[in-house]
């Protein structure tokens, strides 16, 4: 049974990203597709699906 990657664990992709320039690059190329970033995800071993990627950044938005 596969289980899905938490916000915390989500962030701390988003994290990696920001010191990894091929994987930010990558997730970079995805635009706004939550789709595509919940498969670079997998790439790197991580499960979490388009949807925790909305709810993680409709959480963390930054007010204007």
């Amino acid at each position: 049974m596969e289980t899905k990657m938490s916000k915390k664990q989500l962030e701390d992709f988003f994290s990696r990203a920001l010191l990894d320039k091929k994987l930010k690059s990558q997730l970079d190329e995805c635009g706004s597709s939550n789709t595509c970033i919940a498969a670079v995800g997998k790439k790197y071993g991580h499960k979490f699906s388009p949807a925790t990627v909305s709810h993680w950044q409709r959480d963390h938005q930054i007010a204007t």
